[in-house]
């Protein structure tokens, strides 16, 4: 008789699908400490823990390439909304945004003021600090860090909106270069938000090229999504080529009606670039409204000028509010298409679309966005519906488009007073229920493939995102029938069902549908 085998966790007669895009298969899977030693027909093995998953999905876990976990990991280390998608790893610092690049001075108030209710002190003192801290405390998820390019700039040259100099240049060149030194993965920008905004493209060319000496990627939130859409991917476009270096396109679509349909132009560019030579991929969420700042969504550019301080004199000034107001009525936004979401100092006010609040104040939409703006120190989140339901279609079917949620970590009864995105407890959930399992716009291979392989990829993760001997065992199992997302834009605070066990470096983060309470998740430095 063949020796008896032993291993760890044994999960047997699963659906194996191995992250690369290959149908399921029925097998066994073998784990010891963190790694999978096996798969396949595994009669003769045994295990301290062996559990029976017949009739369950098995695949690698997913990876979220487009998060901003990194603004609720210090204070929700667990991220319990995260792991119940089936999520074991998490890729922070996106849309040029990085927490580990801030620090106490009045400088970096806003994210102070966006940290520190929830008893987060910025007491590290570098990028690599940071992530020395997060490594201390013990993650639910895995989690991979990125530098930010806003962070960068407003560290060096404030709220200043003009080309840098050759110092300021140098200096910001010196911040990325720490960050890559640290582990960081890859250099984004958010180019719709200043102070990312105020940069011109050879500033963020010059920036990508050190990304590119450290074998990194640049991840954008374009210049414009809606009106100029064309053009900013063809900027985008232009820093990756001229800066030599990969692309990632975020959370694609085309908002404004008058824009949907953009995307078929968009992903010919991307075809014809990739075929030219560029490595460029893009990732999507699917949900037809997106969640920013009141002050973007709203307001005209040139009132986003300056540091919030001099957004708050102009929502204070007569004569600047008659002008804020006059330029967006003659905008013609659609107000019943905007819901307030977290909103600290006005709660009455959260889940109401902007025209339903604005009449509850009794006043016309316009002055009551100036007041709820500068009631909330200049930043409020709202959710806006004007994305087509085709459009994500189309992005998502794209062979180069990955699943990612643009969210943040949460839970239902720490943070029940905000009022998140639901993308950020159903994503991954949703897109199996709904475009695999409901309408078949995917087949479930392809779908894991989307959530797996592809976003390993472009993070050369080459050991996670995919199920196979010697990988790590980052592992989801779920009920193909039940998964489900439960959270919506009026009851967001609701955990996703059909995830039965999640397996983060080899322990169980969830068993049997609950959580474990374990944080096995590590923060994964570039190389």
């Amino acid at each position: 008789m063949p020796e008896e085998q032993r291993c760890d966790i044994l999960l047997r007669g699963g659906t194996v699908f191995d992250g690369l895009g290959n149908p399921g298969f029925c097998a066994d899977v073998a784990i010891t400490d963190e790694r999978v030693v096996a798969i396949g027909e595994l009669e003769g093995w045994r295990a301290g823990i062996e559990l029976s998953v017949e009739g369950l999905c098995v695949a690698p876990g997913f990876i979220d390439i487009h998060t901003h976990a990194d603004f609720s990991l210090n204070h929700h280390p667990e991220q319990l909304s995260v792991l119940f998608q089936g999520v074991t790893t998490q890729v922070g610092g996106n849309c040029g945004f990085a927490v580990g690049q801030i620090d106490d001075t009045p400088l970096f108030r806003q994210e102070q003021r966006w940290l520190k209710p929830y008893g987060v002190s910025i007491n590290w003192r570098s990028f690599d600090e940071y992530l020395h801290q997060l490594d201390e405390l013990g993650l639910g998820a895995n989690y991979v860090p990125q530098c930010g390019h806003g962070t960068a700039r407003k560290k060096v040259m404030g709220y200043e909106k003009r080309p840098p100099t050759p110092t300021e240049l140098d200096a910001m060149r010196h911040e990325i270069a720490l960050c890559f030194e640290a582990g960081a993965v890859a250099f984004t920008t958010g180019l719709e938000y200043p102070p990312n905004s105020f940069a011109e493209t050879d500033e963020i060319i010059a920036l990508a090229k050190v990304a590119a000496q450290y074998g990194g990627f640049y991840a954008t939130h374009l210049r414009s999504e809606g009106d100029y859409l064309i053009e900013s991917v063809q900027e985008a476009l232009r820093i990756a080529h001229e800066a030599g270096l990969p692309l990632q396109l975020a959370h694609h679509k085309a908002e404004g009606r008058h824009n949907w349909g953009k995307v078929h132009q968009t992903l010919q560019m991307v075809s014809e670039a990739v075929a030219q030579g560029l490595d460029v991929t893009l990732d999507v969420y699917p949900y037809t409204a997106y969640q920013t700042s009141l002050a973007v969504a709203s307001l005209p550019s040139w009132a986003l000028d300056g540091d919030p301080d001099t957004l708050l004199a102009r929502l204070r000034d007569p004569h600047e509010r008659e002008r804020l107001i006059h330029a967006m009525r003659e905008a013609q936004p659609d107000w019943h298409s905007t819901v307030i979401g977290s909103t600290p100092h006005n709660r009455d006010y959260q889940g109401l679309t902007l025209a339903d609040a604005a009449r509850l104040a009794g006043k016309d939409p316009e002055p009551f966005v100036l007041d709820l703006l500068l009631d909330a120190g200049g930043h409020v989140g709202v959710a806006w519906f004007n994305m087509a339901e085709d459009d994500l279609r189309t992005v998502l079917q794209y062979p180069l488009t990955m699943v990612a949620s643009d969210g943040v970590g949460t839970e239902p009864s720490k943070y029940a007073a905000e009022r998140p995105h639901p993308r950020s407890y159903g994503t991954f959930p949703r897109v199996l229920a709904q475009y695999v399992r409901q309408e078949g716009l995917l087949s479930l291979e392809e779908a894991i493939f989307k959530m797996t392989g592809l976003p390993a990829a472009r993070l050369r993760l080459t050991d996670r995102g995919v199920l196979q001997e010697g990988a790590y065992a980052d592992i989801v199992v779920f009920d193909f029938g039940a998964i489900q997302d439960l959270a919506d834009f009026q009851n967001p605070h609701r955990l996703a069902q059909g995830v039965v066990h999640l397996l983060v470096n080899g322990r169980f983060a969830i068993r049997d549908g609950a959580y474990t309470g374990t944080r096995a998740g590590r923060v994964l430095r570039r190389g």
